[in-house]
Parts: C-alpha cells; structure tokens; sequence
C-alpha cells in the first residue's frame, strides 16, 4: 500500500477514534499520558516510554506486532504483559500503584509495507493511533497529553497538539515538545523539512517544507495563515491552540489534525491552495479537530467548515453567488438514489459524499445566516466554540448554540434541512404588473410544486427597475404563498432567487460533467480500441459499454476529435449551445437535452491531460485545453429559459 493510500484509508479510523466523551479540559477526571519517544526516520526506529497512572485491575492496551515491549513496571514492582489475540497485552495494575511505565522499541513500517494507519521512511513518516506505534489503552479514554521526542539533525516532526516552549537543535538531535489538554489518540508526522515561523497574536505559527518549497512559499503560507487566524478568531473564538503548523508531506494530501494540518508537497504549489485549503484545514482547528465530531449522530464540521472558510472566502472575492449557483448545480446532478438527508453524512470528501456533506450543508448555513442574521449567527459559532472545544458535540448542540446566539427556536429550521431527503422546487405563476397612481404593484404566487410536502422557506425575489432592484422576501411554510410588491419606479421584470440564496432543486439546470461522473449507470462508448481505459479513470468504476446514442441513456463518449465528430454526426446528437467538436487541442462537453459527455483529442496525450484534469471541472458544462494541457476555455451552459422571472412588457 502506497503512502498515499495509508493516509487516506487511516482517516476514517482516525474520525471515529476521536468521537469518544468524556470530561472536558482541565478536569481532574482526564488522566495525563507522558510520552518519551526516539524516532530515527532514516532508520525507520523508535524508542518509546509512556508514563501514566491506571485504575487498579485488569488493563489491556495494543501494540504493534512489529514493535517489543521491554518493561511494564508501577513504581518498583515489575508487571507481566501476557499477550492478547490481536497484538494486545494484559497487565495487571495494583492497588495504590504509582504511574504505570511501559517502555518499548522495534522498526516501524516501511511506505510500502501496507500496515494500515503508519509507514516511516527518510523522506516523510506518519504514525497514527490506529497504527499502534505507542501502546494504546482500550477501550480509549481521553486523555492529556504531554508529548517529548527527538529525532536526528536534519530531520523535523510535528505531534498533536501545541508546540511548547522552544524546539531545540544541539546539531545531534532536534527536540521537541507538545502537549494537549484533552485528546483520545496521537498523531506524529515526520520530515527532512526546514522550519520557517512567525508570532501572530501569540499563536507560533510554522512552515515545515523540503528545501525547495520553503524557499518559494513558505513566506505565503505564512502570510495567509497570520490572516485566516485573525479572521476566524473573531467569527469562531479565540485559537484553541499555542501553534499552528503547515507540514509537507509526500502524499497529494490535505489533512487537518490538532495542532497541525499536512499539505502534499505536490499541492503546495498550487497558486489556489493557500486561498482555498490552507484555510479549509485551519479552520478545522475549531470544527472538527477543537469541537470533535459525534460520527455516530452525523458530521456537522466540513459543511460549517466550508461555509466559514471556502464560502467565506468566495464572498470576499465576489464569487459568493458563483459559489451558491456552482453547489446548486452539483445537487442538480445527484443522482435520485444518491441523494439522502444531511444528517446521514458521516465522512468522505468526493463524490455524493461531498456534494451532501459539504456543499448542501454550507448552503444551509448560508439560509441560516440570512434568517439570524450574520451578528447571531458568528455569535452562536462562538458560543458552541466556547461550550465545547476539546470535547465532542452533535447537530443538537449546534443547534442549541444558534438558536440561543438569534434567541429563537431553531428546531423546525433544522430537523427539516437536516432530516429530509430531497429538495424543494419553486415555480412562479399569475404576475401581474398594475400602476397605481405614481406606483406599481406586482402580484404573483410563488409554488412549491416538488411532490414532497413543502419546505420552510425564505425567498428573494427581486423586482428590477430603471432605477435598480427592488428587493422582497416571501415567507413559505405551505405549497403556496401569495405575494405583493409595491415600487415607485416602473418594473421591468422580477426574478425568483436570482442570486441562488434558497437551497432547491434548479428548474433550469443545464448538463454538468458530473452528471455523467455521478450516475452508476453511465455506459462507455469508445470510437477506437484501445481507450476502454478512460471510463475507469473518469467515472472511477468499470462501466458497460454501448454503440448507440439515446436522449435519456448515460454516456461517455470517447475518442479522437475526427472520429468522435462523425459519430456526433451519424447519431444525429443535438449540437452544444457552442460549437466544440474541435476546438483546441482536446475538449470535454456535455449536450443539453441530454446525458451525454464528450470526451475527444487530436491525439492521446491531449486526451491523458484532458481525463487528468476533468476532475477539477466536474462543475463544468464544457472543457477547452490548448497543446501544452492549460485549459483556455472553461464553464457552463447558460439556460435557454428561465422560468422563475417574469418580463413585463410595454
């Protein structure tokens, strides 16, 4: 198993590791865990020494098979660890005993060693409870952590939780220390990086990067970071931790833990990644990693994290609206059977996973803002941060933070956005324009016309001027809602939800490359041998094969740009709002009218740079690339109707 692969299938032991209760910070009740490790990476070796007192009685904890333990003794007495199906030990700890001492060594995993939840190696190391590097006690109870290793000269490792005091370098070994107040496992990332740091408000915030990356960014890094703290504290409360470290790793990954968060190395460089996932995974510092996650009742923290950073970050840049319109059209291609409540989302950062989790979710933070207001709704992100940082909590608790901060009952707000499938689905009808001496009024009824019962709603409408737009807001509990707006200046037209603010099914959806990606049942249809390979890459699955075009079949078309247009052709498939069959040097579309996406190249390693890219752009209708594999043109179909606005006419 690759390095790759062992950080991403560890993450959901580690989520469901930290979902255990317990006292909070600074009670007496949380036993302390010492922790004196020596790691050699180059050597891929470990020393370790764990210190902390147990109840009296049987005890049980795991151990790597690979690692040996050496002594477990309380005090002077010596205590037997007799093995345990499964790597574990017994021990007996008795009455009145001192701290139980266990030390233990061994080689820990190579990368490629397939041991799930950690591997060491020279370039990069990862250790993970689930891995069972250190003795791990079950079942698990939280516990403080006081953290001291070291590790060769030239080598650099970042633990759970806040550095504390100065990490030292005596030219034989760096060291260093950690500590955290309350925590269930401990995660230990290592690296032959270079430390770069600044002071931001008290927090010591550091960049731990291979040469080449430190020289050229990490001043970036460091830079956005000392501005996403400011700017989260004052919406979530104060840092939950005395550091923050952005650590490189060789895996294509962004991963949050506490205290830290670890970027691939290849991602890094991307010019995005500190505007976009730099504060994605901070923020997690507060949702998800300070306020852990009760996994067993639904995972609230990616969509309060996308909504209070990616979103918040996209309004900012004036690309709120774009945002709101791009989740819309993600949930416009759902498949029916994918869809479910949000309250079932557990984990998972691609697919319905992700449009479910974190994009439906954020947008019912964003409603949730508009009816509270963005004063309560801060306001309540700050006061769930402050009752239950270190400690986990649950949509219920959320709930009762916002309904507390708007002094309103929420209840109704939330089971609905949180327990129903499905989406509501608006249509405008009867509109009528009358002049009223100097004014106008306009009148129109707003349907849910969905075949579920309706949704609570609050909907914009925006009645446009010579003079600008006039702004409305229709309150729906029922299927229908009458309406009346008056305005001074002559009406031209209004619009329902111009600026897609309603989390709802769009009636005007045009066809995105994930609509062909999503649906289990898209077929493959290739217009050469060879390319049977491009439906696993794009679609991520095997998938069937057909011959012939269908309006309301699923399919993926695939192959080189002549041939693929006269198969187009002899299909008789409806041309694209624009002309795309041979622009560039590959391109990707989909058909309005249809659920069909084209995928065609003017030779193969267009059509690797296209598949390589295409999953960046499953927002997209269509997909332009030039001969060196940059796309040039890139978006989405604009809708020939738009049925929820009514044009006056004179």
């Amino acid at each position: 198993m690759t390095p790759i692969h062992l950080l991403v299938t560890l993450l959901a032991a580690l989520m469901a590791a930290s979902a255990i209760a317990g006292p909070g910070p600074g009670s007496p009740d949380v036993p302390e865990k010492f922790l004196e490790l020596t790691i050699d990476p180059a050597e891929r070796t470990i020393r370790g020494e764990l210190r902390m007192h147990r109840p009296p009685g049987t005890s049980e904890f795991r151990l790597w098979d690979g690692l040996r333990v050496h002594e477990v003794r309380a005090g002077e007495e010596t205590l037997r660890a007799t093995p345990a199906p499964g790597g574990r030990y017994r021990i007996q700890v008795p009455e009145a005993a001192a701290p139980v001492v266990i030390t233990w060594s061994g080689a820990l995993p190579a990368p490629g060693d397939g041991v799930a939840g950690m591997f060491m190696a020279r370039d990069g190391g990862f250790l993970s409870p689930e891995g069972g590097w250190y003795p791990v006690f079950e079942p698990a109870h939280s516990f403080a952590l006081r953290l001291h290793a070291r590790v060769p000269s030239g080598q650099r490792f970042v633990a759970t939780g806040s550095l504390v005091g100065e990490a030292t370098d005596d030219g034989t070994h760096y060291t260093a220390r950690h500590a955290h107040p309350r925590i269930d496992g401990v995660v230990l990332v290592t690296g032959p990086w270079l430390e770069r740091s600044v002071e931001v408000d008290g927090v010591h915030v550091r960049t731990l990067f291979p040469e080449a990356l430190n020289a050229n960014y990490a001043e970036s890094y460091l830079e956005h970071t000392a501005r996403y703290l400011g700017m989260f504290a004052e919406r979530a409360g104060a840092y939950p931790y005395e550091s923050f470290t952005i650590a490189a790793s060789p895996a294509p990954v962004g991963v949050a833990f506490p205290g830290f968060t670890v970027l691939g190395e290849r991602v890094i460089p991307l010019p995005f990644i500190p505007r976009t996932s730099l504060a994605h995974e901070l923020l997690h510092s507060w949702w998800g990693t300070g306020v852990r996650v009760d996994y067993a009742s639904g995972n609230w923290s990616e969509a309060l994290t996308t909504y209070m950073a990616d979103y918040h970050l996209a309004d900012l840049r004036g690309e709120g609206r774009e945002t709101r319109h791009r989740w819309l059209l993600d949930l416009a291609a759902l498949p029916p059977e994918m869809d479910r409540p949000l309250v079932t989302f557990r984990g998972g950062n691609q697919g319905a996973d992700r449009i479910i989790g974190y994009n439906r979710g954020a947008m019912m933070f964003h409603m949730l803002n508009r009816r509270i207001g963005a004063q309560a709704f801060d306001a309540g992100a700050r006061l769930f941060s402050e009752r239950h940082m270190f400690r986990v909590a649950d949509w219920a608790d959320l709930q009762a933070a916002f309904s507390e901060a708007a002094d309103e009952d929420l209840s109704s707000f939330f089971n609905a956005w949180l327990q129903r499938p499905g989406l509501p689905e608006l249509a405008l009808h009867d509109v009528e324009r009358i002049r009223d001496g100097d004014a106008w009024e306009i009148r129109g009824v707003l349907e849910q016309v969905q075949e579920a019962d309706p949704w609570p709603l609050a909907v914009p409408l925006v009645v446009e001027t010579g003079n600008g737009p006039v702004r409305h807001t229709v309150s729906m509990d029922e299927r229908r809602a009458s309406f009346s707006v008056r305005v001074t200046d002559p009406p031209v037209a209004i619009a329902t939800d111009p600026d897609y603010d309603v989390l709802r099914q769009l009636a005007d959806a045009p066809p995105i490359v994930r609509m062909a990606t999503l649906h289990p049942d898209t077929r493959l249809v290739t217009t050469q041998p060879g390319l049977e390979g491009v439906g696993p890459a794009v679609l991520g699955r095997r998938p069937e094969s057909a011959d012939s075009f269908a309006p309301d079949a699923s399919l993926l078309l695939v192959g080189e740009t002549g041939d693929v247009a006269d198969w187009l052709a002899a299909e008789d498939v409806p041309e694209p709002p624009e002309s795309m069959a041979r622009r560039g040097r590959a391109r990707a579309w989909t058909v309005p009218g249809t659920r069909l996406l084209v995928l065609s190249a003017d030779d193969m390693e267009g059509l690797r740079n296209l598949v390589g890219a295409l999953r960046h752009h499953g927002h997209r209708s269509y997909l332009v690339q030039d001969a060196d594999g940059r796309s040039v043109e890139a978006g989405v179909w604009k809708s020939v109707e738009e049925p929820l606005r009514a044009v006056f006419r004179e």
